[in-house]
């Protein structure tokens, strides 16, 4: 089955619009990093022991601990045997999504920002902020 010539949309067309999507992104990530960056001051890192390559901490050797997680040089330095920890670390995806309906092109004020620059700003916000904070 093929689509109506009416209906189908031109490479041409497609390229027109992403050209202008793109001309928008610069300010939009401005001041998407300027909301990211006023939320980031507040947040503090959750680290936590488990399996990862960063290293987190020293601790005692304790009964149950695996001899091959014995940090031998630190050991050396005093009398208890230590184990090396690393940091937790898990790759996540996060999906984000923004809404294209006409409601979307409603501004209360001619001067201020519609709803959807508002949107794309606050989304990328947060994508910044999940890419800071892996």
């Amino acid at each position: 089955m093929t689509t109506p010539p009416s209906q189908r949309i031109q490479s041409s067309d497609i390229h027109h619009k992403a050209e202008e999507l793109a001309a928008l992104l610069p300010s939009l990530m401005v001041a998407a990093e300027r909301v990211a960056a006023t939320v980031s001051q507040g947040v503090h890192g959750r680290r936590s022991v488990g399996q990862g390559e960063t290293f987190w901490q020293f601790r005692r050797y304790g009964f149950g601990d695996s001899t091959q997680l014995i940090d031998w040089r630190q050991s050396a330095k005093s009398q208890p045997v230590y184990v090396r920890e690393t940091e937790w670390e898990a790759a996540q995806s996060v999906w984000s999504w923004r809404d294209g309906s006409q409601s979307m092109a409603y501004r209360s004020t001619d001067g201020l920002v519609n709803k959807i620059e508002r949107a794309d700003i606050l989304l990328l916000a947060l994508a910044s902020l999940l890419i800071r904070g892996g």
